[in-house]
């Protein structure tokens, strides 16, 4: 029985594998129809002056802030939208093919998640760069809705549900209720405002230029924004340049000194909730209330973040079981059973 139940998955595989991208500003996933997740990368790409690819993905992220002679490296996606087109094909070509490690017979599904408020401009360049992967059927889909899906939520239902997606560029509040949006709003303050409040810290208070990379491994060891974490007054040692002698320093932070600079783009998150919760109608509001808010995206890992998230609105937030991959997970559900979801593509 096990043996026939290979066979017919692999005999599947054969004719067709459907497949799901959650192009992220930070990150790029896809996921393989009955196999999951195959590929977790950085959305960065490493070109030569004249155009070439060298790298991407992860071995293209070694480049950033420290590139040799003669090579570029980019995040080609800034606060959620396209900001290099060429590039983003070049990512988008390259790692749907790479996910494919087999060819089907037919050409499969695309299942895209793209921002809220993506133009039709960027949209184009999406569907144009799937094509030229070899994808015909492309669908796009919303990442809040995905994420909704992603988490489980029940979003064909009459019962108003919210969700709030922090993640590298961008943060995307929903509301969503039988298959639509009631109320829907984007914030360019996400994790990578996280870094640079991080280098911009160092920068006022220690003297101490470090990049975006360096700030980001700062962020996941030590950063917090809740008074009630342990190890808020541990030692740090963070390495740099001098911002005026420009010569190698050491210097030593704990978490509690960093904290005020990572309560800053929270404050703008939190008050764009309660700028969306005073738009609601009394009823909708009051779902929101007695039911809580989803959060998810990699910026929903930051420690301490339910706390104060809860403190400035008042509000019960409920973390997904994976943040970063909750996007992408609910693109999937969507290939897996297509004709259960074919109403929430926006194409």
């Amino acid at each position: 029985m096990i043996g026939d139940a290979v066979a017919l998955k692999h005999i599947k595989n054969l004719i067709k594998q459907d497949l799901a991208m959650d192009l992220g500003t930070a990150n790029t996933l896809i996921y393989v129809q009955r196999e999951g997740i195959v590929l977790n990368e950085p959305t960065v790409i490493a070109c030569s002056n004249d155009g070439w690819v060298i790298e991407l993905g992860l071995a293209a992220k070694k480049y950033l802030g420290r590139t040799p002679e003669g090579i570029t490296a980019v995040r080609p996606m800034k606060d959620g939208v396209i900001e290099d087109f060429d590039a983003v094909s070049q990512l988008i070509k390259v790692f749907l093919n790479r996910a494919q490690e087999r060819k089907g017979i037919f050409s499969p599904r695309v299942v895209i998640c793209v921002p809220s408020n993506i133009t039709q401009v960027e949209k184009r360049a999406v569907l144009e760069a799937a094509q030229e992967s070899g994808a015909k059927k492309i669908f796009l889909l919303e990442e809040t809705m995905a994420a909704a899906i992603g988490a489980g939520l029940p979003v064909h239902e009459e019962e108003p549900q919210m969700i709030l997606d922090i993640g590298g560029g961008t943060t995307e509040a929903a509301i969503i209720a039988k298959w639509s949006y009631l109320h829907c709003e984007t914030l360019r303050v996400a994790g990578d405002e996280f870094d640079d409040a991080i280098v911009r810290w160092l920068t006022e208070e220690r003297d101490l230029v470090v990049g975006l990379t360096t700030a980001e491994t700062i962020k996941w060891d030590i950063g917090s924004v809740w008074d009630d974490e342990k190890d808020l007054d541990q030692k740090y040692n963070v390495g740099g340049k001098h911002f005026l002698r420009g010569v190698p320093v050491t210097s030593v932070i704990t978490p509690r000194e960093l904290m005020p600079a990572l309560e800053k783009p929270l404050d703008a998150i939190a008050k764009m909730i309660e700028g969306m919760l005073g738009v609601l109608s009394p009823d909708i509001r009051a779902s929101i209330e007695t039911n809580g808010i989803t959060l998810t995206g990699g910026g929903a890992l930051l420690r301490g973040i339910i706390q104060f998230l809860n403190s400035r609105t008042g509000l019960t937030f409920h973390l997904t079981s994976d943040p970063l991959t909750t996007v992408v997970q609910g693109a999937g559900r969507t290939i897996e059973a297509f004709k259960d979801y074919e109403r929430v593509f926006i194409n």
